[in-house]
Parts: structure tokens; sequence; C-alpha cells
């Protein structure tokens, strides 16, 4: 077996681990880990902050102070979107009202009373069904303490603070209808048809029926460009969407959502004649000379859509079509994908075909969240039924 080599300043500890104590320019600094190798890292770290003017004693450490050398070690390994996402969430709600706490001294009433400041700022109190479009609510303060316990969880493992003040605060419970009633729903053939009505008219259109026809994300359609459309096998490739950088701002990311999300999808006949038809519009206006990295449904201004985008072009139209007396109800850009999934069932496409299309990695999310039934699919799966030998 071979022997450790344990660097000068290292020592085992009695209850397991290794510690390391050093000094580097003067300050004095001791960390901790599971192995030899994580201590090193983390002794890296260390003096990298201290000649960068960043490193803070861990005595005298701020909730808000952490937080600022935590998220740049998650930079390694989150997208830029959850990275934007955390120091909004920070930002908006933590730092203004712990920010400047100790985190050695952070007590679990104050996680306490942060949730529920969080969670009537902008919204309504807890125990109501709904709240308000805001920074705030029960939804929002869930989010914040999940961030929160994630923060004080490396707080531990740092060696900082002996234990999670906020691991044992639970999330406040919402009474809302589930998703697949509300964001996720299928659209009847009634809504499609109403719907398209007065899409024709938009730039949006085909990207609208690419979404329904293929089942793709919004920021997937949106991210597609004409390097992922194979003419000759006739498959799109799904291999991109778009994301927020750290800013905020929108961009073409370079890979998908999850790596199951990658993916190829074969044209058939509808997709096909409505990828071409795209073409043609891109030809006539910029000729024959193709940017393969210009985008298969562009904006206006020739730039890639976003999901927001999309939501917007459906709302305006919903609201046109509701003031020319027509029944329709509002839904989002992930409506297209519930029905492509609910209507592919229906016509007979095996579950486990279904789920790679739609770039799932499981079952249940496919069935549960995407799938519809309707009365007549009940109707008829009855009318089926025969217990056999009665």
């Amino acid at each position: 077996m071979a022997r450790i080599s344990v660097p000068t300043g290292c020592r085992k500890r009695p209850n397991g681990g290794w510690e390391w104590r050093f000094t580097h320019k003067g300050i004095r600094v001791s960390v901790g880990g599971d192995s030899i190798e994580k201590v090193k890292e983390k002794v890296k770290e260390k003096i990298q902050e201290i000649d960068a003017g960043v490193f803070t004693n861990s005595r005298t450490i701020t909730v808000g102070q952490y937080f600022d050398e935590w998220i740049e070690r998650k930079k390694r390994v989150l997208k830029e979107s959850t990275i934007f996402s955390y120091k909004r969430q920070f930002e908006n709600h933590i730092r203004p009202v712990i920010g400047n706490v100790k985190l050695k001294a952070l007590e679990r009433r104050q996680v306490l009373a942060l949730q529920q400041k969080v969670s009537i700022k902008n919204g309504i109190p807890q125990g109501k069904h709904r709240e308000k479009v805001g920074t705030g609510g029960p939804s929002a303060a869930n989010r914040v303490l999940i961030l929160l316990k994630s923060l004080l969880q490396s707080a531990v493992e740092d060696e900082i603070v002996i234990r999670n003040v906020a691991e044992t605060v639970r999330p406040i419970k919402i009474n809302r209808r589930p998703a697949r009633e509300t964001c996720h729903r299928e659209l009847s053939d009634e809504e499609l048809r109403i719907f398209f009505k007065y899409a024709d008219k938009s730039i949006y259109e085909k990207a609208f029926k690419f979404m329904l026809y293929t089942g793709v994300r919004p920021g997937e359609c949106g991210g597609l460009e004409w390097q992922d459309v194979d003419w000759k096998e006739k498959v799109i490739h799904i291999r991109r969407t778009m994301t927020k950088r750290e800013d905020g701002k929108f961009i073409v990311g370079n890979s998908t959502k999850t790596q199951k999300s990658t993916r190829d999808i074969f044209m058939n006949e509808d997709i096909f004649s409505l990828v071409t038809g795209q073409y043609e519009i891109y030809t006539g206006l910029h000729g024959n000379v193709i940017n393969l990295n210009d985008p298969v449904f562009p904006t206006s201004n020739g730039k890639h859509p976003t999901e927001q985008s999309f939501y917007n072009a459906i709302a305006s139209l919903i609201r046109t079509a509701r003031r020319n007396g027509e029944k329709l109800t509002f839904f989002g850009t992930h409506a297209f994908r519930d029905t492509f999934a609910s209507k592919a069932i229906r016509a007979g496409m095996p579950p486990n075909v279904l789920k790679e299309i739609l770039g799932h990695t499981s079952y249940k999310m496919t069935m549960d969240l995407y799938v519809h039934t309707n009365e007549e699919d009940k109707r008829q799966a009855m009318q089926c039924f025969k217990i056999a030998g009665i």
C-alpha cells in the first residue's frame, strides 16, 4: 500500500479528515477536508484570495462576504443562467436582511424571519392559493430557502460554522393547481384552429407550428440554427438552447437543458415542408449564401428569439382573438409541447420513443407532466375494456 505524502503543516485529525495550517503574507489560515487532495485545493483557493486581497477571516466573515466567495467557486460548475438566478435571489432578498450578519452569529430564527419577510414581499400572506406577480411571495421564499441551505451547508464543509442553521427550516406549503393544469396543458383542436387563424400574419407562425409538430422546448426552437438542419438525412439536430448570461442577458447556449436533451428529431413530411418554407423565406432575404449560425426562426431584426419573445407574441395574438369575440383561454409556450406529447400518445407512439423525442430522462416526466387525457380518451378506453371468461 502506497504511503501518503503529508505536506508540512498538514495533520490528520483525531475524529477523521485532515487539517492544514499555514501562513501566507503574514495571514494565518486553517483549512480542513476529507482528504489531502481536498485540503490542497482549499489551500490554493485561500492563497489566491489573499493575493487578490479578498480573503476574509472565518471568524468575522459575514453572510454576504461568504456568498461572494461561494458564488465565484460555483462559476466553475454551474451554468451562467443559474449563477444569474442565485445572484438575483441573494441581492433581492438575502443581502438586504442578513448580508451583514456574521456567519458564526447567524441564528435559525433569523432564517425564519427572512422566510416570512420574503413570503409577504410584493405577494400575499401564507396560506392563500395564489400570489401576485412581484419579487416575493411563498414561491420566492422557498427558492431563497433552498439557496440559503446550500450556502450554509458549504460553510459547514468549509468549517466556518459547526451546523447549518437553515437545515430544519421547512419550505412554505403552497396550495396551487398542479403545473399540468396551468402552464402545462393540452390545446384542443378548436383552440389550435382559432389561434393559427390569427397567427398566420405573425413572424413566429412557423416557429409555433414547429414546436407543435416536434415537441421541442421554446428555448431549443429559438436556438435552432441552419447548421442543425440535415437536409440529406431529413434530421433536425437539437444541440443548444437559449440561456441567460451571468448578467441576465440572453445568449445562444453551447448545450441543451440537460445531457439527455441533446437529440435528433427526424423530419416527417409536415416538418420538412415547414422548415423548407422557412428556408425559402431566408434565402429570399439573404440570397443563396447561407450563414450556418443564423437562426432558423429569427426575430424581426434577425436575432435568436427567446421564450419571452414567443410568449409575448402568443399573448398578443390571443388578445386580438378575444377582442374579435373568440373564446380562447390564455396559454404559454409549453402548451405546444404538451399538445404534441398528448397527440403523439393518442396516435400510438410508444412512450419510450416519445421520451427520447422530448429529451426526457424519465417516463414519469413524460407521462405525468406532458401527456394529458380528455373525456374522449376515457370513453374510448372503457369501450375497449373487456374481461374475458365472464
